[in-house]
Formats: C-alpha cells, sequence, structure tokens
C-alpha cells in the first residue's frame, strides 16, 4: 500500500504563515484575581511567599471560596437561633 506523499504549501499559505510569525504576540491571558489577591494578602501580611507555593496557597484560596458560597446559599428560616449549647 502506497502512502500518499505530503502535500507542499502553496506560495500563499507559506506567505501567510511567515507573516503570521512576524505579527505581535497575543495579550497575555489576563491575570487570576485569586493570585492577584494572594500576591497582596502576603505583601499585607508582610509574608515572603516562596514562587513555588503559590499555586497550592491559590488553590486552597478557591476551596475557601467555594465551601463559603455553599454555607452562604443554605437558607435558613427567619426565626432560627443560634443553639445555646454546642457539643463536641
Amino acid at each position: 500500500m502506497k502512502r500518499p506523499k505530503p502535500r507542499k504549501l502553496k506560495r500563499a499559505a507559506a506567505t501567510r504563515a511567515a507573516s503570521n510569525s512576524r505579527r505581535a504576540p497575543a495579550a497575555a491571558k489576563p491575570a487570576d484575581p485569586i493570585d492577584a489577591l494572594v500576591a497582596a494578602n502576603a505583601r499585607a501580611l508582610g509574608l515572603t511567599l516562596d514562587p513555588a507555593w503559590q499555586t497550592s496557597v491559590a488553590f486552597n484560596l478557591r476551596l475557601i471560596l467555594r465551601h463559603a458560597a455553599l454555607v452562604d446559599e443554605f437558607k435558613l428560616p427567619d426565626d432560627a437561633e443560634p443553639a445555646p449549647i454546642f457539643h463536641a
């Protein structure tokens, strides 16, 4: 069974590819607000955050915010009151 020969690029396609490579790079992905929040909080608290931990700290903050959203979505009746005694 014969393999098909690879097609050669036509001159117009080759010119387009060359001109595309000379264009300015695409706009960088916008910074994630959670990453900015982690960096700002570290600065505000005077903490030095190792860049290797930045991703893990941002992940945990996102997780905490998701849990907080679940608690916030839970509807309580207007007459609900806190329990007088808590047992562990």
